[in-house]
């Protein structure tokens, strides 16, 4: 099974842009697809830190709360919509996703972000088409 747009899947290895580093976890963590080629899929971070610094910074994380259909782990996660990342497509199976509206939502603040604050040189690739 592929994980498609608006799908959760948890990734290993991930090499966080702001920290310059690989991501050592044994579960991975979960992340959020935002567009879908025929080669790579481009994605999200998803985080579950209490750091109260995420509530403070503008427009740089998106709050998404646990439910029946995303299945995250803690009561209160944050997408962070500064970094953009891509990776090859595998089979890699999603475990959660987020519904129509919510991904609109999600979207419209991650155009804001980067069109507005900071952008990412990965949304150049995928602008038009989200």
């Amino acid at each position: 099974m592929f994980a498609e747009e608006q799908d959760i899947i948890n990734l290993k290895n991930i090499i966080y842009k702001d920290a310059k580093r690989i991501d050592f976890s044994l579960t991975g963590h979960p992340v959020l697809i935002i567009y879908v080629t025929d080669t790579h899929f481009y994605y999200l971070t998803i985080s579950s830190s209490s750091n109260k610094t995420l509530h403070k910074n503008n427009y740089q994380h998106f709050s998404l709360k646990r439910n029946k259909d995303n299945k995250l782990k803690a009561p209160v996660n944050y997408i962070n919509l500064k970094n953009i990342y891509k990776q090859e497509i595998n089979n890699y199976a999603p475990y959660g996703f987020v519904d129509d509206m919510l991904f609109k939502k999600i979207i419209k603040q991650l155009k804001y972000y980067q069109e507005k604050i900071n952008k990412d040189e990965l949304y150049d690739e995928i602008k038009k088409y989200i």
